[in-house]
């Protein structure tokens, strides 16, 4: 035979044994055992599941096992017989006695449950060896984990008076695993009696169930009111408010348009009064509700008023928002700050609000004051201004009601030149109360001990002209002609961003010598933003946004789960439990005009909330549901269904999903026999606490191994109706190793079980003697190897079959034991830094052995560095493949050598 075909097979030789120990060597079959000679084995008494159902039943789940010393179940050459026992018949029976018959592995027996729940100890007897395994039937009505929170759930914190909302109970972990309760829990609440109350003062969380609901009215009060939640068992307890608020209008709101008139005769002032409700959203009245004004000006202001309440009674008429009185007043004598104006109304307390006046007035056409005498009219020369058109309004005005908008020209201040000169160098006259009082212009009043105006805060200062105003503050300015919306002759241009939203009645006008007009909208069924919009001819452009609400309009659709906020539990078959609740602008369950239905997807589930309701109960059902051992989650939408409908209340929520149950996988032992073939495994379906669940319907898994060259599953198991558990075949390959065996089953969470073969055989242990812990390259060494069993007996005759790296010959790689269980090899190293080999070993009745061995190598440098040796770096090179072409020589050499050597023991083994 050639050299090469020798090495050859020496390679697929080795590439066997690899695979060999990759994939597990098969052990031999072992015979029974004559236990009375055996006096080295254990007992186990198995029973799966440990946790039964209650109820008068039969119930399979007892194993009996006979154990070696290494923990495998083995034989008996024998029939056996086993003694049983239970500490409490009325919980769980047992026969007296089984039989464990000769050369099987285990004796099962069937426990029968009763009635009674509770826990009991089964024990098995043989030769004087006892084993016991307590078990669980039904659930103890105090079974419930100890770190428990109650949980008292809305949908929302905000109700409106005489409204109606769900609310839920129920039990979860520190973790915040929902708790499905073995026994009734009852709840009891505590309430404000005056704002609100629960539909029943006891909830009670059936047995079995995850949680309860129930439903919390509000009355016609307003106020903050509280709902408590007791667990008096447990003394558990968990309390949270609820703002009630109304659309009533419980108040009034004043303002006061425009903010800046000049102090001269009869200027009016438009002054708008609304209601609003405890929100401070505008609202509308339900009746009548007559007005008293009066003014921190007492003449001339209080005056005419107290004449306007006499003769003309203003009241907020039944089914609107707002009153508007414009009316003129004789101010040339008072040029002042926060000029208040106030109203009043029987029930519904005051409001108010503030104007000022100026000293100058200026025509935004000439840009130069009005030849008009008054007090503060000083005949100073004007500057030229920036002119602006300036909107004013409410920032929330109601839908389907008339509004009032007020439009004011106005100058822009500049300050650049307040010192009196113009950019062109020209002298300006300041009014002597708006210049510095550091000026030359002021050196009287910087002598005077009386407060200068310009000293005083921006705020607080008397405006006697538009010089006392900030950089960029606006003045009123009057315009010269009367300014018209409507005609021939069009100057004032009002617009609205949106005519369904809120339509222009009247655009106003400006008369002469005025500053200001007021325009009329009326506003829609159409909610959203809105602005206002005028532009003035020559002057400029201005606007206002205002919000047109409807309080009392549907603006979402919430997606509420019993279980938590962010929580959705399911059963098995993908059926699960949600709330719709309509909810309001302010998030207050919306009692509903018209019938409302919804599509809830991906479930395509359809859910219809009635009219006169805030809300709607479904149990929906999804087969997209996925379900894993991780955290998974499920996004549901909700989309408005009909004619007319309004896209905005589509909306979304993603929720974690939570099974109501799981599966468990059992093995009656800790190690499978790797012998033989026939085992079984169990499975069960409990809840998220481990308690049986029941399935109405047959649960097909899904079980799979993760190494079928150890264990190989036969078929998956069918859980039957009626049942928690069932068993599965799982066959052995006669190889030692670990496999994980995985079980599912559609809508419940799976587990996973590693599981390990093993032989009853006794195993071989492998050790070295003279085996130094470093070598050199090319220097053969000798060392002897050492088979023994596990009570360090030494196994003669023992095969070892060596596998090595490329870099280390060791002969012969394949050998047997002397009668001292030890045998010499030859180890030489080619290279390193280190060499590593693995050894089997097997004998006639033992378990295989193996281990592995890993020796330094004591190899020389090999590595050259040409900043050392100041050589070219090309030289380098050349010595590198110089000293590579002689390593091959040498190679080749020790190679033939190495063959003639294998001859050399192969001729000798011939002979």
């Amino acid at each position: 035979m050639k050299n090469g075909e020798k090495m050859k097979q020496k390679k697929l030789l080795t590439f066997l044994l690899t695979i060999s120990l990759i994939l597990g060597i098969t052990v031999q079959p072992v015979s029974a055992q004559n236990l009375d000679a055996l006096s080295d084995y254990s007992i186990k008494l198995a029973i799966y599941p440990n946790h039964l159902e209650a109820g008068i039943f039969e119930h399979d789940v007892g194993y009996f096992f006979v154990l070696s010393k290494q923990g495998v179940p083995i034989t008996s050459s024998y029939d056996v017989p086993v003694s049983l026992s239970s500490d409490d018949s009325s919980i769980a029976s047992v026969p007296n006695k089984i039989i464990l018959k000769a050369n099987e592995e285990f004796v099962s027996f069937p426990i029968t449950t009763g009635e009674k729940s509770g826990q009991t100890t089964i024990t098995a007897t043989l030769n004087g060896k006892t084993t016991f395994q307590k078990i669980e039937v039904g659930t103890d009505q105090t079974y419930l984990p100890d770190d428990l929170i109650l949980e008292l759930h809305f949908p929302t914190n905000e109700m409106h008076v005489n409204s109606e909302m769900p609310f839920s109970v129920f039990l979860k972990t520190f973790d915040g695993n929902p708790v499905r309760v073995p026994d009734d829990i009852p709840i009891k609440f505590e309430y404000e009696k005056s704002l609100a109350s629960p539909n029943s003062d006891i909830l009670t969380i059936k047995k079995g169930d995850y949680y309860a609901w129930g439903t919390i009215s509000t009355f016609e009060k307003t106020g903050n009111t509280f709902l408590r939640a007791i667990y008096d068992e447990v003394g558990l307890d968990v309390a949270k408010s609820i703002k009630i608020s109304s659309t009533l209008p419980t108040a009034l709101q004043l303002t006061v348009y425009p903010k800046m008139i000049p102090a001269e005769i009869d200027r009016k002032l438009d002054i708008f009064v609304t209601v609003v409700d405890s929100e401070g959203n505008p609202t509308k009245t339900p009746h009548d509700i007559p007005l008293n004004f009066f003014s921190s000006e007492q003449y001339p202001i209080g005056e005419k008023l107290a004449k306007v309440v006499t003769s003309e009674k203003p009241v907020i008429k039944k089914g609107e928002f707002g009153f508007l009185l414009q009316e003129k007043f004789s101010l040339q004598n008072l040029l002042a700050n926060d000029i208040l104006i106030g109203v009043t109304a029987e029930g519904y307390g005051t409001a108010t609000d503030v104007f000022r006046t100026v000293g100058e007035s200026i025509e935004i056409e000439e840009n130069t004051k009005k030849s008009i005498n008054n007090v503060y009219d000083f005949g100073f020369n004007t500057k030229n201004y920036g002119k602006a058109v300036s909107v004013y309004g409410l920032e929330k005005i109601p839908s389907n009601a008339t509004a009032f908008f007020t439009y004011q020209l106005s100058l822009i201040e500049d300050d650049e030149d307040d010192d009196g000169i113009r950019p062109d160098g020209t002298e300006i006259e300041i009014h002597s109360e708006c210049a510095d009082s550091s000026s030359e212009l002021n050196n009287d009043a910087l002598n005077s001990e009386i407060t200068h105006n310009t000293e005083l805060e921006p705020e607080d200062m008397l405006l006697y002209s538009i010089d006392c105003l900030e950089d960029e503050e606006l003045y009123p300015a009057q315009t010269g002609e009367s300014l018209y919306s409507d005609g021939y002759v069009q100057k004032i241009n009002v617009i609205s961003s949106d005519d369904e939203i809120g339509k222009i009645m009247d655009g106003g006008n400006i008369q002469s010598s005025y500053s200001y007009g007021t325009t009329q909208i009326i506003t829609g069924q159409k909610t959203g933003p809105l602005t206002i919009s005028t532009s003035v001819n020559g002057v400029g452009t201005g606007s206002f946004s205002t919000q047109v609400i409807n309080s009392l309009e549907q603006k979402e659709v919430r997606i509420f789960s019993p279980t938590g906020d962010d929580t959705l539990i399911f059963d098995r078959d993908g059926y699960f439990d949600v709330f719709l609740v309509a909810l309001d602008g302010s998030e207050r369950p919306k009692v509903m005009k018209d019938n409302g239905k919804y599509l809830i997807t991906p479930t395509n589930g359809l859910m219809e909330i009635s009219r006169g309701e805030t809300f709607t109960f479904a149990q929906l059902r999804s087969d997209t549901f996925d379900v894993s051992e991780q955290e998974t989650s499920v996004t549901l939408t909700v989309e408005p269904i009909g004619e007319n409908i309004d896209s905005d209340l589509e909306g979304e929520k993603t929720f974690v999903t939570w099974p109501t149950s799981k599966l468990q996988v059992f093995f009656p032992v800790d190690k499978i026999n790797a012998e033989h073939q026939e085992n079984i495994g169990i499975i069960q379906l409990v809840d998220l606490q481990g308690n049986p669940v029941i399935p109405k319907f047959d649960v097909k898994s899904k079980i799979t191994s993760s190494h079928d060259s150890v264990l190989q599953v036969i078929d998956d198991a069918v859980i039957p109706a009626g049942i928690s558990y069932t068993t599965f075949p799982i066959k052995t390959t006669g190889s030692i190793g670990a496999a994980e065996i995985h079980v599912s089953a559609k809508g419940v969470n799976g587990t996973s079980y590693l599981i390990n073969t093993a032989s009853s055989q006794t195993q071989l242990l492998i050790s070295s003697g003279g085996l130094a812990t470093e070598v050199k390259v090319d220097e053969p060494i000798e060392f002897r190897l050492f088979v023994d069993d596990e009570n360090a007996q030494a196994v003669p005759n023992a095969s070892l079959k060596i596998v090595t790296e490329d870099n280390v010959v060791i002969s012969p790689d394949v050998l047997r034991t002397s009668s001292d269980g030890s045998a010499i090899v030859s180890l030489t190293a080619f290279e390193g830094p280190s060499i590593s080999f693995d050894i089997v070993a097997t004998a006639e009745g033992y378990a295989e052995g193996q281990d592995s061995f890993t020796v330094n190598v004591d190899a020389p440098q090999q590595a050259f560095d040409a900043i050392d040796l100041e050589l070219p770096e090309w030289i380098i090179y050349i010595v590198i493949a110089g000293i590579l072409m002689v390593g091959a020589v040498v190679f080749m050499f020790l190679k033939k050598s190495k063959t003639n050597l294998e001859e050399e023991w192969e001729e000798e083994d011939e002979l």
